[in-house]
């Protein structure tokens, strides 16, 4: 097997898993907590939503995430 190198994470010496990170700096950036994201962010400060409508954020843009249908139909006491 091909030798993969090294987490490309400042002062990371971790072996590769995905994209050019280590396991732990992967997770990050798939969860967008990295600086270079994994999908466009939210232009409102502080916030490392996905972008969904004009470069917002559901929450930022006020659109609705509808709940899955199995917790709508859930049975009420």
């Amino acid at each position: 097997m091909a030798e993969r190198g090294t987490c490309k994470s400042a002062d990371c010496e971790k072996p590769v898993v995905g994209k050019g990170y280590c396991a732990p700096h992967y997770r990050k950036w798939k969860q967008g907590e990295l600086p270079k994201a994994r999908y466009k962010t939210c232009v409102e400060e502080n916030c490392l939503g996905r972008q969904v409508a004009r470069a917002r954020c559901a929450k930022h843009a006020g659109i609705e995430i509808p709940v899955a249908a199995e917790a709508a139909a859930a049975p009420s006491a």
